[in-house]
Formats: C-alpha cells, sequence, structure tokens
C-alpha cells in the first residue's frame, strides 16, 4: 500500500472509505493474492490445465480465497485509513 501526504490524503477521504476499502482491500489484495494462491495449490496438486480450472472443487477454492484475503486485505485498509484520518483527518 502507498503512503500519502495531507494533500494528497484529502482526495483520497474524499471519495470515501468504502471506495478505499474497496479499492486496496478488495481489489488489490483480494482478487489478485486469492487468484495467485488458488492456481499455486492446483499446480502444487499436480492438477492437469486447463481442465482443473473448470472443475468445482478449484472454483469453490477460488471463492474461498478471494473472501479470505479480501477480509484480510479490508481489515488491513480498515486500519491504514484509521491511522491517516488520526494523522490528517482533523486538517481536511
Amino acid at each position: 500500500m502507498r503512503t500519502w501526504q495531507a494533500d494528497e490524503w484529502a482526495s483520497v477521504r474524499a471519495r470515501g472509505k468504502t471506495n478505499f476499502l474497496v479499492r486496496y482491500g478488495v481489489l488489490q489484495r483480494g482478487l489478485p493474492f486469492g487468484v495467485l494462491i488458488a492456481v499455486v495449490i492446483e499446480l502444487a496438486l499436480g492438477s492437469t490445465f486447463p481442465e482443473a480450472l473448470r472443475s468445482p472443487v478449484f472454483l469453490f477454492r477460488l471463492v474461498a480465497l478471494v473472501a479470505l484475503f479480501s477480509l484480510s486485505g479490508c481489515m488491513r485498509a480498515n486500519v491504514t485509513w484509521n491511522a491517516y484520518e488520526r494523522r490528517f483527518g482533523q486538517r481536511a
């Protein structure tokens, strides 16, 4: 996750907390890591590609991993949001 200066934080803050959580929690962490780890697990299991990517087991694993990493990403983004609010919130 990147860092912001006071003037940059004002524009990030103006877009709202929900936008911040979706952007940095789900789109930058949940989706990429979920997909990557699901594919790595399939490779480690020795599955045949691309057939394995259409199996119900893979799809369940993919959804579960994306949800897990999205949740952890949103938690991290929430901590980051709160830290920047304490740092710059009163000046904005």
